[in-house]
């Protein structure tokens, strides 16, 4: 019989398979900051996390695949997770709506491992794909949020005279600069404080021009 409070061997719990993988993540993260992508082996990766090589390969299909994952946690793809439903998004008022989003965004830039991540993304893009796939994946998020944008301008919300996607790209790229080059990993306080200065200037801007009723709040 078992002892109680003891488990038979075995394939892992759940929790525990969940804390390897985010283990192996921050493993990730932080030889991919200091090293960059194409220095770091699926090794030294296991040798940070402590675990056996063969253990990443439960998870994850390789070194790709923990990078692919890093970066739609923490890159311009983390816009899928914050927006999971754009129909929904487009049944808000827009300026409410763009703020949950940005808010969001920033609270994971700003965040330690976003802060790390955006080093790792300026030396490597995104992974095996470099600076193609950052920019493909900015494309991809760009097309995503222009759903709610159009349906804002079918209702007089927004101005129509400039094509959704640009709008979206207008709100979209200071956010990435401030992501770039304020949020670093060496940020102090005062540093997070003065980039969500810039943001909050950034959105006043941003509905002043975009917005065709009413005052932004």
């Amino acid at each position: 019989m078992s002892q109680p409070g003891r488990r038979r061997p075995g394939r892992p719990r759940n929790e525990d398979r969940q804390d390897t993988r985010q283990v192996l993540l921050d493993a990730a993260l932080e030889l991919f900051a200091l090293n960059g992508y194409a220095a770091t082996s699926v090794r030294e990766i296991a040798g940070l996390a402590g675990v056996h090589d063969s253990a990443i390969y439960f998870h994850f299909a390789g070194k790709e695949a923990l990078y692919a994952e890093l970066f739609a946690q923490l890159g311009p793809p983390s816009l899928e997770a914050l927006c999971p439903d754009p129909d929904a998004m487009a049944a808000r008022e827009p300026e409410e709506a763009v703020r949950d989003l940005v808010d969001g965004l920033f609270r994971t830039w700003s965040s330690p491992r976003g802060r790390r991540f955006a080093r790792v993304v300026q030396r490597d893009g995104s992974g095996q794909d470099g600076v193609r796939g950052l920019t493909e994946a900015i494309e991809t998020a760009k097309h995503r949020l222009a759903r709610p944008f159009k349906a804002w301008q079918a209702a007089g919300l927004l101005r129509a005279d400039l094509p959704a996607e640009q709008l979206v790209w207008e709100l979209m790229a200071p956010l990435d600069t401030i992501w770039f080059l304020r949020l670093h990993p060496d940020a102090s306080e005062a540093d997070i404080a003065a980039a969500r200065s810039l943001v909050e200037a950034h959105l006043r801007f941003f509905f002043t021009c975009t917005m065709t009723r009413g005052e932004p709040t």
